[in-house]
């Protein structure tokens, strides 16, 4: 009995050196971050988090140059105006690529080395399927609708077939995060757009009269026949409505 009450309380310091051993690893405290740039030069406007694409980031120094380490990558969200912060990695090397976006994917995977309590900055320029413009900025009509325009163009990519324009749609939302959802009240449904429109003022209208004074945050949206469908879009425009 005693060899048997003396072999579990072996087991039990193990079990405990161990637990103590894993809890000494630094917390991860290296900073990654960047901004993502269409071919204009501009900041490439995304949806918050990764609704309209997403960064992936893979340790290859995890495995250390031996092929049969599995390294399963990780995905950082997006800010509406295509920058991205992750102030939580281990140091390390990594392999770091915009993807499952509305660009052409040619993009080569940059190498950065992520150091302790430091921020190392990766930027990224995209080419974008269709380049949106404003041609009326959002206002309320004399019904109380919501309105805007804006027309787009097709950006050709050598050696890519260019994708078929899709759908556009203008979201209205009650509070700055406007991307891919907005107020279901105000913000209507998906327009077809086709080739034939490039370069042509298109007009979209909320769904009813906006019922309540306050600030609104418009933006609009376009997306092609890809595998993805993500949307380009403009900036995002508040408006400050009084209803009478």
């Amino acid at each position: 009995m005693k060899k048997i009450f003396m072999t579990l309380a072996s087991v039990v310091m193990l079990l405990g050196a161990t637990s103590c051993e894993k809890d000494n690893y630094s917390e991860p405290d290296a900073t990654i971050q960047g901004q993502i740039y269409d071919n204009e030069g501009k900041p490439f406007q995304t949806a918050n988090g990764q609704g309209s694409m997403r960064i992936k980031i893979v340790e290859e120094s995890f495995a250390n140059g031996d092929e049969s380490v599995a390294v399963t990558p990780q995905y950082l969200n997006m800010r509406q105006d295509g920058s991205f912060i992750n102030t939580k990695l281990f140091p390390g090397n990594y392999s770091v690529v915009p993807e499952q976006g509305a660009f052409y994917e040619d993009l080569e995977a940059a190498n950065v080395n992520l150091s302790s309590n430091k921020s190392t900055v990766v930027d990224f320029t995209v080419t974008p399927y269709l380049t949106l413009e404003w041609v009326k900025t959002p206002y309320l009509d004399e019904n109380g609708y919501l309105k805007a325009s804006f027309k787009f163009r097709r950006n050709a990519k050598t050696g890519f077939n260019m994708p078929a324009p899709n759908e556009c749609c203008m979201w209205i939302s009650r509070t700055k995060y406007c991307g891919t959802e907005g107020d279901s009240n105000y913000t209507p449904g998906l327009r077809k757009i086709t080739a034939d429109e490039e370069g042509q003022e298109i007009e979209l209208s909320s769904k009813i009269p906006i019922k309540y004074s306050m600030t609104y945050w418009v933006r609009i949206g376009a997306n092609v026949s890809d595998t993805y469908k993500k949307y380009n879009f403009t900036d995002i425009i508040a408006i400050d409505v009084n209803v009478k």
